[in-house]
């Protein structure tokens, strides 16, 4: 899974460099470059993964429930499970930074899903079902913010049962 993939609204490039399989799901990593932007990716918690960052190049800003901060090229950040977070590019050229989410859990498959969401970019309804039942397949691991988790919770069954009468389950491939 090297590709390089689009992964969030403004426009940010991915490879996984140490895939799951490779650490025997210890840890999964990727290598990101956030193009120059002025807004952030949305806002998102993993709740049973903790995310180490390493910028590699440029200043990346990180956004937290109580703050925002930069971090600079050769340091890092950690961001522990269950914290609500988003990144943007705090500079004037595109940034490079390195992230471990620990344990890997299903992060490519779930990258991989939410990018060919996204690129199929249907109606705002199929979107939605679809990055439902996807969030409904990895139970637990994923949250965006802005809807409380309890909604989310029982939204994204729901969702998903819709999802499966409207044939989107034949778009997206298994979970590992």
């Amino acid at each position: 899974m090297n590709n390089i993939k689009t992964v969030n609204s403004i426009g940010a490039n991915s490879i996984f460099t140490k895939s799951a399989i490779k650490t025997k799901a210890d840890y999964a990593e990727m290598e990101t470059t956030l193009p120059v932007c002025n807004k952030a990716e949305v806002l998102h918690i993993h709740p049973m993964q903790t995310t180490k960052l390493e910028v590699l190049d440029g200043n990346l800003g990180i956004i937290l429930p109580d703050r925002r901060l930069v971090v600079t090229s050769g340091h890092g950040y950690e961001i522990p499970k269950n914290i609500e977070h988003a990144f943007y590019n705090a500079d004037e050229k595109p940034i490079r930074f390195k992230a471990i989410l620990e344990p890997a859990l299903h992060i490519e498959w779930l990258a991989k899903e939410m990018v060919a969401t996204k690129q199929r970019k249907q109606s705002k309804l199929m979107s939605t079902l679809e990055y439902s039942y996807i969030l409904h397949q990895v139970k637990g691991e994923y949250y965006r913010s802005g809807i409380p988790i309890a909604i989310q919770r029982m939204m994204h069954p729901v969702f998903s049962f819709f999802a499966k009468a409207f044939g989107i389950d034949k778009r997206v491939s298994l979970v590992n």
